[in-house]
């Protein structure tokens, strides 16, 4: 069946655009890719730069940097280090990822910052998120200021019509990322105020255990879903849609998908919708390839397709993908043309070069 959209370079199957090169540094970096389009054709694109000794790649032992194009993606600035993760990083007290950005006006991008113990092998456990804010489009950042007082990840956030929505996960993560206590749980909070406080607005009627990841988004009608990962089930992702903007949820309904799904994006582009991530496989400790699905009401998904898949074996030998290479595809998406020029979608994920030690690539997707 021809697809309603095309992947670019389409000349250039299952590749993707290098973005980052960490295997000519000897580094690696899988969390922290948010994204933000904060002026005509201007976007900031963030990044980990983290050790490739520790745990085989996989790690927060690093920090965030970020690179600037003002060519809507054409070419992009060197790097440039996010002060408050350096520095956070050189102090050894915590590490910081950065996996999510909103752009509530031209120019002003509110930064969420997921802050993890240094001494973690990988990221766990997590402390309480804090915010960041520029007002110049990234050339100066604020001090950080708290998100909550809830020790987690936050794993979504979007601006619509003057409101911040933010999903939190709220969980220490001491024993596992995913929900294993019963005061581990899924909040909205929500900032009216351009994303200098929040408020909890809801928390999300779900059984958190063996759940984790997340993502939100509205729906053709203009109600609000959640989707959540389940450990236990990576075929279907549990879902409650909210139709008063996150106050109350529905009951639990399912999102099949064929090719499984692991750290689910959800983005509506245009009049359809892609959810991307990574693919599973009945043997968690292997490695799973990069997914992307489409679906015209964001429930029900086609049989999706592979971005990138992961090979056999790398520049390490036979077993250079196994089994930490099984943690490479974390991701994040990004609508441009938001104040101008053309609308496209850009996907950005980690992808494993050797064990678990990970590049950056770049997909464009645009609709047909």
């Amino acid at each position: 069946m021809k697809l309603p959209y095309q992947v670019i370079p389409i000349n250039v199957p299952n590749e993707g655009q290098l973005f980052v090169d960490h295997k000519s540094q000897g580094r690696s970096g899988h969390l922290g890719h948010a994204l933000a389009e904060y002026a005509p054709g201007s976007i900031l694109a963030f990044y980990s730069n983290c050790s490739d000794k520790r745990n085989r790649g996989h790690n927060g032992f690093g920090w965030m940097e970020y690179r600037r194009s003002n060519d809507y993606g054409k070419s992009w600035s060197e790097p440039k280090n996010l002060d408050y993760s350096y520095k956070s990083f050189l102090d050894g007290i915590y590490t910081i990822s950065c996996e999510k950005a909103v752009v509530p006006e031209e120019g002003h991008i509110v930064l969420f910052c997921l802050r993890n113990s240094a001494n973690a092998i990988g990221w766990e456990p997590w402390l309480e998120p804090t915010v960041l804010h520029s007002k110049d489009g990234g050339l100066s950042w604020s001090e950080p200021i708290a998100f909550s007082d809830a020790p987690g990840r936050i794993y979504d956030a979007k601006y619509k019509d003057g409101c911040i929505y933010v999903l939190e996960f709220c969980n220490d993560a001491k024993v596992s990322f995913v929900g294993n206590d019963p005061c581990h749980v899924y909040r909205l909070y929500v900032s009216l105020d351009g994303g200098y406080s929040f408020q909890i607005r809801s928390e999300l009627p779900l059984d958190t255990q063996g759940r984790g990841y997340g993502a939100i988004e509205w729906l053709p009608d203009g109600r609000l879903i959640a989707y959540v990962y389940n450990i236990n089930d990576e075929y279907n992702l549990d879902c409650c849609i909210s139709d008063d903007g996150g106050h109350t949820w529905s009951e639990l309904i399912h999102s099949y998908c064929a090719k499984r799904i692991r750290n689910p994006q959800v983005v509506k582009y245009k009049d359809l919708y892609f959810l991307h991530g990574r693919s599973g496989c009945v043997d968690r400790s292997l490695p799973s390839d990069f997914v992307l699905y489409h679906s015209k009401d964001g429930l029900n998904w086609d049989d999706g397709i592979l971005l990138r898949k992961t090979p056999s074996s790398g520049d390490g030998g036979s077993d250079s993908l196994k089994p930490s290479g099984a943690s490479s595809y974390y991701s994040n998406n990004l609508v441009t043309g938001r104040f101008g020029g053309p609308q496209r979608l850009l996907i950005q994920g980690s992808d494993a070069y050797e064990m678990a030690r990970t590049n950056i690539r770049h997909w464009w997707i645009e609709t047909l």
